[in-house]
């Protein structure tokens, strides 16, 4: 299921888990979750949509995203 959280549409497909930054500068972050989808493993993949691939703000949106994701996590366990 689809949600957004703090500013990103965050969606999983099995133990992956997107995250689209909803405003410019706009990024895509995928990340690896653990089998039991508690806990991020890595950011495996980062792309800019429309946008300078060299922007360092990237990996500062990295934090926000993991942290969408996160959440994404919790209210996918039910909590």
């Amino acid at each position: 299921m689809k949600r957004i959280i703090n500013g990103f549409e965050v969606d999983c497909a099995s133990e992956r888990v997107f995250a689209e930054r909803q405003t410019a500068p706009k990024y895509e972050y995928l990340f690896e979750v653990s089998a039991d989808r508690k806990r991020i493993v890595r950011c495996v993949h980062i792309s800019t949509i429309g946008g300078d691939s060299d922007n360092p703000d990237a990996e500062r949106f990295e934090k926000d995203a993991r942290h969408a994701v996160e959440e994404f996590l919790g209210l996918e366990r039910g909590g």
